[in-house]
């Protein structure tokens, strides 16, 4: 896990990712956390929005996941409007599911050898699997076990790591910035797949809120 040294200035190639700061989670953050945040996200040239369409524990389809460019949300009304933002991506959380949750998208080999590790206890926080829809499972091993990568989130994660291990040649590696919540959960989940996939991640905890704990009051 990535801290930040500072936030005074940021590059304007730098990204802002921020994950599930939305109305329905009201509860966890303050009307000052929000207005700090937009007033961060001013400072950034593009800032991506990662929401949790939850659906009170449903699943209600699995467009957010297999399609590159899911049915637009961009009115959803549990969302915040923040500015400099370029983009929604839309996921959502499983709590304590095994790797049988996800048997009807990995071929044998793959459910085979998922469910040895499992039961061996070899998994560790950051292996992922390609499931045969063209997404991702990684294993997070926290309060949620699994997060299963949407794909339009796995095309954002391979575009970012490929710009910075093309600029690192040149020492111009661009920040991306990982703020929201809630800490240990769905904010661990988007870390855990970023850092899998070879993204180089800073998370600023000025803004980053938990069940319990709001850094803006």
């Amino acid at each position: 896990m990535k801290y930040l040294k500072t936030f005074e200035s940021h590059s304007t190639n730098d990204i802002l990712i921020i994950v599930d700061v939305q109305k329905s989670f009201k509860k966890f953050f303050t009307d000052n956390y929000i207005k700090e945040l937009k007033s961060y996200c001013k400072r950034f040239n593009k800032v991506y929005q990662i929401w949790d369409n939850h659906h009170l524990g449903k699943n209600v389809d699995k467009d957010y996941l297999y399609d590159e460019d899911p049915d637009g949300q961009d009115n959803h009304d549990d969302l915040y409007e923040f500015p400099n933002q370029v983009d929604l991506i839309e996921k959502r959380y499983n709590y304590d599911v095994t790797v049988d949750f996800y048997k009807p998208v990995l071929d044998d080999d793959v459910y085979e050898e998922i469910k040895r590790k499992e039961d061996s206890s070899e998994l560790a926080r950051g292996d992922f699997f390609h499931t045969n829809e063209g997404t991702l499972i990684v294993y997070v091993g926290n309060n949620h076990k699994w997060y299963h990568v949407p794909k339009k989130l796995h095309e954002l994660f391979t575009e970012v790591a490929e710009a910075q291990n093309i600029n690192e040649s040149l020492s111009e590696v661009n920040d991306v910035i990982l703020v929201g919540g809630a800490d240990g959960e769905c904010l661990m989940d988007v870390e855990t797949a970023a850092e899998a996939m070879g993204v180089k991640l800073r998370l600023n905890h000025k803004y980053i809120y938990s069940a319990s704990h709001c850094p803006i009051k």
